[in-house]
């Protein structure tokens, strides 16, 4: 038996949610845990209380993101194109003030989902532009973890 659209849709969006709240605490316990410095200081645990905060933030963020803001603008098919731009515009604002504490990677995944139930919408290319853009802040913030700048 076939999918239909919307079960697809909201199987698609709950990958990307998962994935991205989960990109999001793994970026932050390699940062504030583990350590990316690979420095003298980096014992284990280096920062566990900027890791909670961030942690309390991201879940907080996905709750809000997917379960109110991605779920509203989904029942309004003729201007989830321009929220799931919205969303990716957000976590690009977000991406360097915010970066340290890893919500702007799910802000980028709600607008990634938005974005991908928008694509057999009449405004594809905002669709792609809010995808591409929201890609863009979760790999720049997965290098900007993995290969921290230095602080010399």
């Amino acid at each position: 038996m076939a999918d239909s659209e919307p079960d697809q849709q909201h199987r698609r969006t709950v990958i990307v949610a998962s994935g991205a709240t989960c990109l999001a605490i793994g970026l932050m316990a390699w940062d504030h845990l583990w350590g990316n410095d690979r420095g003298p200081d980096d014992s284990f645990p280096v920062d566990p209380a900027t890791f909670f905060i961030s942690l309390a933030l991201i879940v907080t963020a996905a709750v809000l993101l997917f379960g109110i803001t991605v779920r509203r603008a989904a029942a309004h098919p003729a201007t989830v194109h321009r929220d799931a731009l919205i969303h990716s515009g957000v976590a690009l604002a977000l991406a360097i003030p915010l970066s340290w504490l890893g919500f702007p990677v799910v802000v980028a995944g709600a607008g990634v989902a938005l974005g991908l139930q928008s694509l057999g919408g009449t405004h594809r290319r905002v669709a792609i532009a809010a995808i591409g853009v929201g890609l863009l802040v979760i790999v720049f913030a997965i290098l900007g973890t993995a290969f921290p700048t230095t602080d010399d």
